[in-house]
């Protein structure tokens, strides 16, 4: 095929199964090689190879048949943010549920259909998720340790998040902070950073994490490992997800 560019590969989709070849739009890599099918991005995909190892004794394939098995039907889901491939698949599950943030409602109010929750203060009860799943939302937090703080409260011992970050290997071993959160107003620190909301407007970047996430999830009560993209192409196999998993014994904490 001599229209395939040198880091263009051949493989199977993880979120709906589709086949065939992952083409660069020599865009961001994370941000690139999409889907055919359902348009999931490299990112996207490495978050599904991570959900569907944590829960490899269901043996599905992909994220489309995962949704399918009952005992996958019957856990409870949260996902904040309203786009991404994921919740075509997960939309009709009876314990799924999605959100969105406006600062002019409180967490567990509606507008539009949709939930709001603040991710600092979440409206959820404490040990009742069993899967949360966040993909490059943990940046536009404010105050990010207390998002990972609730993300552990809310989730049951031996439940996880399933998260993406702005980040790849290889990782730079420190958080950049970009803005200064110490008082009431945001200070900014570096040229201020956007990403879409999903909605057409735009979020601020806090902070561009590194490494030591990590550590910021084990003093939240969670295992915490790095999930790399399962594949033999060198470019893209630096896509990775995170994986926490909530320790048995972690206190439900306000």
């Amino acid at each position: 095929m001599s229209d395939i560019e040198p880091h263009d590969y051949d493989g199977i989709c993880t979120v709906c199964g589709w086949a065939g070849w992952f083409v660069s739009l020599h865009i961001a890599i994370r941000e690139t090689y999409p889907c055919h099918n359902c348009r999931a991005s490299l990112r996207f995909r490495v978050q599904a190879e991570a959900i569907l190892r944590f829960y490899k004794d269901m043996q599905a394939r992909t994220i489309k048949e995962l949704a399918a098995i009952p005992d996958f039907k019957r856990l409870r889901i949260f996902e904040p943010g309203i786009s991404g491939p994921f919740r075509a698949l997960f939309g009709g599950l009876p314990h799924y549920t999605k959100s969105f943030y406006w600062s002019d409602l409180k967490s567990g109010e509606l507008r539009d259909g949709v939930v709001n929750e603040d991710l600092m203060n979440l409206s959820i009860p404490s040990g009742t998720v069993d899967l949360m799943i966040s993909s490059d939302v943990f940046e536009h937090i404010r105050h990010p340790d207390r998002g990972i703080a609730e993300s552990a409260r809310i989730l049951r011992s031996g439940g996880a998040h399933i998260f993406t970050v702005p980040t790849h290997v290889p990782i730079r071993e420190t958080t950049l902070k970009r803005v200064d959160v110490d008082g009431p107003q945001d200070l900014p620190i570096m040229e201020p950073r956007y990403h879409g909301d999903g909605r057409g407007g735009r979020s601020l970047v806090y902070n561009d994490f590194g490494r030591d996430i990590l550590d910021r999830l084990a003093i939240a009560g969670f295992e915490a490992s790095i999930h790399r993209h399962m594949t033999e192409e060198p470019i893209v196999c630096d896509a990775i997800a995170f994986v926490a998993v909530k320790l048995a014994g972690t206190s439900a904490r306000r």
